[in-house]
């Protein structure tokens, strides 16, 4: 995945959010940085990718770039 999110609450995880991560509203108030707009720039690297190399280049690799 590329982007989840965790509830953590003390030293216990609690779930992991795959389809609705959140939080970088809340990240982006706290550091004053648009976190959102890298993921989106990276997301499209991603597609471009994908696109380029097909079926050769396996999820599981273009989730490490």
């Amino acid at each position: 995945m590329f982007l989840v999110g965790l509830d953590i609450v003390g030293d216990k995880l609690l779930e992991i959010n795959v389809f609705t991560p959140g939080g970088l509203a809340r990240l982006a108030e706290m550091y004053k940085t648009d976190f959102a707009a890298r993921v989106i720039v990276a997301l499209e690297e991603k597609a471009t990718l994908r696109r380029a190399y097909g079926k050769t280049m396996p999820n599981s690799r273009l989730a490490t770039l």
